[in-house]
């Protein structure tokens, strides 16, 4: 049975679609770890976000069982100081009546998708909202909704974020790495059409790589659809630490869930937690959250995703003891 759960978590969202997980299959538990052979060095050098992703792979193994009429039992293995490999053991704990709640989570798991495009101009019901918030709190992470004046701010920020970040070659390279091209049998990064930088003929995408003037035409890109989205929202934890990191990912992958089975998607706008300096900003626009760890824009997408990103397939990511079943 933990082996279906393996097959769900792997749809998690991850950090440029690194796919940062390893799982150990045993006859009652699973272990997830951290692979450190897919961090991002320039762009994630404290590996949150890698921890974070992780996180979010745990909690829809966690969906997993529980749809499969089990109690998830999750023991974390993070202790502060040097990063982690090995993060929690997740095992089946005592059987239980399956509510229409699971079965929706777990039909959300398969559905949701990263949206980077313009959403509809239609507000995000105020239930709505309050069930994000919800789904936070029960993991011990907090969502905030940043009004209009907060959002313009935000947006100026994200503007000025992908001008530096793009101005750093050692970023361009490291980005490029994780961008796919039309027709790549690659089975992680993400599709380079979906980044909205033009044409995704590989030759355009190298091209693309080594202008420092992309920050500029990619940052107006993204400012204008962060005031164009009905809810931008600042996901964070009262600690920052590898344990806070992976119950934020658990909460935002709880988060997305919830938008997903509402109708609503997300994009993510973490390159204003990617540069020192930033990140404090961000905080000061959202003063009820110690450490903000995730910024996101929501609505009803306008159109569909025409180029969902990969997925690496189980035999890639689980090693099964001989006693696993």
């Amino acid at each position: 049975m933990l082996k279906n759960a393996v097959a769900a978590a792997v749809m998690a969202p991850s950090s440029h679609n690194t796919q940062p997980w390893r799982f150990r299959l045993h006859d009652e538990s699973l272990e997830l770890d951290a692979d450190r052979s897919r961090s991002l060095k320039v762009i994630d050098a404290e590996r949150r976000q890698q921890i974070q992703s992780c996180g979010c792979a745990l909690y829809n193994a966690r969906v997993a069982v529980r749809a499969m009429g089990f109690t998830d039992e999750v023991t974390t293995m993070l202790v502060d100081g040097d990063s982690p490999e090995h993060l929690a053991t997740l095992r089946l704990g005592a059987p239980r009546i399956t509510t229409p709640e699971d079965h929706t989570l777990m039909q959300a798991v398969a559905l949701r998708r990263t949206n980077r495009r313009a959403f509809l101009p239609r507000p995000v019901p105020p239930a709505d909202i309050e069930a994000l918030v919800a789904a936070a709190a029960a993991e011990g992470a907090a969502l905030v909704r940043l009004d209009p004046e907060h959002k313009r701010a935000l947006a100026e920020l994200v503007e000025q974020a992908d001008e530096l970040q793009f101005g750093d070659p050692a970023f361009r390279q490291e980005l490029a790495r994780w961008l796919i091209p039309f027709g790549s049998r690659r089975k992680d990064g993400i599709p380079f059409a979906e980044k909205e930088y033009g044409s995704n003929l590989p030759f355009t995408l190298m091209r693309a790589m080594r202008s420092p003037s992309l920050g500029e035409k990619f940052g107006t890109i993204e400012e204008s659809l962060i005031e164009g989205s009905p809810l931008v929202v600042v996901l964070g934890t009262g600690s920052d630490d590898p344990a806070s990191w992976l119950a934020c990912g658990q909460a935002l992958e709880a988060v997305l869930l919830q938008a997903t089975a509402r109708g609503l998607s997300a994009a993510f706008l973490n390159q204003v937690l990617e540069i020192p300096g930033f990140r404090a900003r961000i905080r000061a626009l959202v003063p009820d959250i110690a450490y903000p760890h995730m910024v996101l824009r929501l609505g009803t997408p306008a159109e569909p995703i025409h180029h969902p990103a990969p997925r690496r397939d189980l035999s890639e990511v689980l090693i099964e003891s001989p006693e696993g079943s």
